[in-house]
């Protein structure tokens, strides 16, 4: 449970004053958000485990990659109240979820303002106390510091917003919001997402390859509407873009697209295929012929359930749907999101002793919002879009690069270079 510390007066009445509480939407959205923008997905909220004598619960659950994370949040007034009373209780709620169920522990602050004392003091707590947690201090201003349960080092977080903060950048900061140290593309899931979301959400982009939201993007405000991502991310999104020369602002109205083929190129350049969980798989059955086993994937695919198993076809398979196949390849690549298990049963799938030996490779993306967010629907079947073909496509060795050069020049040379997305 989330707690929150209440200072009682001396003329209160004698009472425990450790009250729990539910904390309000703010806060724990917050910090949701925060570790959203480093990679983590949210599964689920006030987990139980243990047994029924020594029932626990944390705060959230979430997952980067094939790893699941315990986060317990806490908000306090003051850094003071939460070394002495909320860590310690929120180390130890943690170090029994790792125990018992092999999750990694996160314990997330909150607090009114944050500067580098605090940090420097929570650091020195858990590295003394409890060496194996992670942990997220988050204040009210929008400043934030990260320590990664896997890492050694802290670092301290870009800022939410503008107003005014305690927290000063140190060297371990990631950005430095200044002329001197401008705020770079990360290629993160939600940089990607937000690439997408300018590059492909123009009305005048086909719906055959992009499935996501349309709209007119010229500034941050419309994009931060359109990308359902926060006005703050959108605009440091904004900065990052124009710091690198791709795009530029004119006035508050305009924004144009500057050296796409540069901007995909280094977007290309630091996305690796192989950075997602990709799991060979093979049929149930014989198959005797590659085309009409496709045929039946197809017809499992589409009767799945879309809420109970998310699903996405991609790589030359994807192609073949948008009738844009250039090689002979037959290699079929599905991205999941959820329980593998439920994925392989709905396909008919079991798990195959080796690359070579599998029908179908099911992918668990590292950036599931820019995957599964501009999915297309064609006869009930569910496509990624067109860009995220290209960047998987050009990582395939099976004539992957000849498809995705084939797929620029005949559709993305043409969106980003005539100007119709100005």
């Amino acid at each position: 449970m989330v707690e929150k510390v209440i200072t009682m007066s001396p003329n209160s009445q004698k009472q425990n004053p450790l009250r729990q509480f539910k904390h309000s939407a703010p806060v724990e959205e917050l910090v949701i958000k925060r570790l959203e923008d480093l990679g983590f997905l949210l599964e689920e909220k006030e987990f139980s485990f243990g047994e029924s004598n020594f029932k626990s619960q944390v705060d959230l659950i979430l997952r980067r990659g094939r790893r699941k994370y315990a986060v317990e949040v806490k908000y306090s007034r003051r850094i003071q109240v939460a070394l002495s009373h909320l860590l310690p209780r929120g180390i130890l709620l943690l170090q029994a979820a790792k125990r018992l169920r092999g999750y990694i522990p996160i314990v997330a602050v909150v607090v009114e303002k944050l500067d580098q004392r605090d940090i420097r003091r929570v650091a020195d707590f858990i590295r003394h106390f409890a060496p194996e947690v992670g942990w997220l201090l988050v204040d009210e201003y929008g400043g934030a510091a990260f320590k990664d349960p896997e890492k050694d080092e802290y670092r301290i977080l870009p800022q939410l917003n503008r107003q005014p903060s305690m927290l000063v950048a140190s060297p371990e900061s990631d950005y430095h919001f200044s002329a001197h140290h401008p705020r770079q593309l990360s290629f993160s899931d939600l940089d990607q997402w937000l690439l997408k979301v300018f590059l492909l959400g123009h009305p005048g982009v086909a719906a055959d390859y992009w499935g996501g939201p349309q709209g007119i993007v010229q500034n941050a405000f419309q994009l931060s509407k359109l990308s359902g991502v926060s006005p703050p991310i959108s605009n440091s999104w904004f900065n990052a873009m124009e710091s690198s020369a791709y795009l530029k602002r004119i006035g508050r109205k305009k924004a144009i697209l500057l050296r796409p083929n540069a901007l995909i190129e280094e977007w290309r350049g630091k996305y690796r295929f192989g950075d997602n969980r990709i799991l060979p798989y093979r049929s149930m059955y014989p198959v005797s012929e590659d085309d009409e086993y496709f045929h039946d994937i197809l017809g499992r695919i589409k009767s799945c359930n879309e809420d109970a198993v998310p699903l996405a076809i991609s790589g030359h398979q994807a192609c073949k749907q948008f009738g844009i196949k250039h090689s002979s390849a037959k290699s079929i690549h599905v991205y999941f999101w959820g329980n593998i298990g439920l994925v392989a049963n709905s396909l008919n799938l079991v798990p195959a002793e080796a690359a070579n030996e599998a029908n179908v490779f099911l992918v668990e993306p590292k950036y599931p919002k820019s995957v599964f967010g501009g999915r297309v629907v064609r006869k009930g079947i569910p496509i990624c879009d067109i860009l995220q073909c290209y960047l998987d496509l050009f990582n395939l060795p099976d004539r992957g690069r000849e498809q995705a050069d084939f797929i620029y020049e005949n559709i993305l040379f043409e969106m980003f270079e005539k100007g119709r997305l100005n």
